[in-house]
């Protein structure tokens, strides 16, 4: 249990950490508000299920990258399986005498699953990190021709995962340390093999006092971090931790892959058809900026991409995301945002070579739509710059001639 003087200290941190969270998931969520149309909370429930189910399957991750897939289900379980591991540590901390039903089944078979969710999600952290940065596999990159943002294109994504990585590496490693010291100060616990196999190498001569300190140690390095990390969630990828189920819960209804709305012609307060611009998206595709968990899923399945063509719906998300985090607080604020997204985006070339075979939304984990963007900027294009490829030229004068 925490001292007097750490409960004040810890009580401060979380004030602090909540502040801060608060606002930069502000930024974030005033931000998506500027996009077009709205978010559906309608069938809430329903909607919260599909977003928890979603949240629990990993979407249609298993599809693909098979190997990949198993280790991050278990990277991903293990994390929300913390969400209570943290909860009860915590309350250990601050509540004299509290241990989570302690000789009970319930209980055992808590600290049983947090026991192996720990080295579950250590392994499978230390497989993507070795992956991303040792094996370099080239599914993680994107080809010269695409047009990807400098920080993006200078590592930033490879950075953004090494932050990541090291944080859940500190926070589980951190825990297990400290769980692993009170196992040793009860002389075993069958219920923990791992923790008990660190106790008997790692503290097998270390003094009451020693252990003592070893699970505070463990403890604020552990808890510290989330409060930390968690104002941080809203800039790294991450988010999509959240943002992932948040997408699935707020989409609006298709009937098909690549159903549009319906553009309005007879409505005449409407000034754009299409999006030149990031805002001029629906909201619920600002949303897939900030969901993206830059795996190159969709990448992978695209037709263009690999025929050589310099399209890329993983580099357009992932453009759309440094986009907005160059200046969150400004766009969040109501900054203008004039950038057409042909100019930091997608290139021209890229726009035309989507096949609009929906792939891309078929495959991606967390229900991005990277080829509805595309169908939009099309329509921007087509209605608003009356610019398009030369071989479109002669259907177009056509239809004005036959309808």
């Amino acid at each position: 249990m925490l001292t007097t003087t750490e409960k004040l200290l810890f009580g401060l941190l979380v004030a602090i950490s909540l502040m801060a969270t608060y606002n930069t998931f502000g930024l974030m969520a005033r931000i998506i508000l500027r996009g077009q149309g709205r978010l559906y909370f309608d069938n809430f429930f329903g909607r919260a299920w599909a977003g928890f189910v979603a949240l629990l399957s990993q979407g249609r991750m298993i599809r693909h990258r098979k190997l990949s897939s198993i280790f991050h289900y278990g990277v991903a379980w293990g994390f929300i399986f913390y969400f209570l591991v943290n909860a009860v540590d915590v309350l250990e901390g601050l509540v004299p005498g509290f241990h989570f039903l302690e000789d009970n089944l319930v209980g055992n078979l808590f600290r049983l699953a947090a026991d192996v969710f720990s080295v579950v999600v250590l392994v499978g952290v230390l497989y993507f990190l070795i992956r991303r940065f040792a094996v370099k596999d080239p599914v993680l990159t994107v080809r010269e021709n695409v047009v990807l943002h400098p920080k993006a294109r200078a590592g930033g994504v490879w950075t953004d995962s090494l932050v990541v990585g090291v944080f859940i590496l500190l926070h589980v490693g951190f825990r297990l340390f400290g769980a692993s010291a009170l196992v040793a100060q009860h002389g075993g616990d069958p219920w923990q093999p791992f923790g008990t196999l660190i106790a008997n190498t790692l503290f097998a001569n270390t003094s009451d006092f020693g252990l003592t300190a070893a699970w505070h140690v463990g403890w604020w390095v552990a808890i510290g971090l989330i409060l930390l990390f968690l104002p941080y969630f809203p800039y790294t990828k991450h988010a999509h931790l959240f943002m992932g189920p948040f997408n699935f819960m707020t989409a609006p209804p298709r009937t098909y892959l690549g159903q549009m709305k319906t553009l309005d012609f007879e409505d005449e307060s409407l000034e754009q058809f299409g999006a030149a611009t990031l805002f001029d998206l629906e909201q619920t595709r600002v949303v897939d900026a900030f969901a993206c968990i830059m795996c190159n899923r969709c990448q992978e399945a695209c037709p263009a991409y690999n025929t050589g063509k310099e399209l890329s719906p993983a580099a357009l998300e992932i453009n759309k995301r440094y986009h907005l985090r160059d200046d969150m607080a400004g766009l969040a604020a109501g900054a203008p945002d004039e950038a057409p997204l042909l100019a930091y985006a997608i290139s021209e070339s890229a726009v035309w070579a989507c096949t609009a075979c929906g792939a891309c939304i078929d495959v991606c984990p967390v229900g991005n739509t990277p080829m509805l963007d595309i169908m939009d900027i099309r329509r921007d294009q087509v209605l608003m710059a009356s610019s398009f490829p030369g071989e479109l030229q002669g259907a177009f004068r056509g239809m004005e001639r036959q309808g």
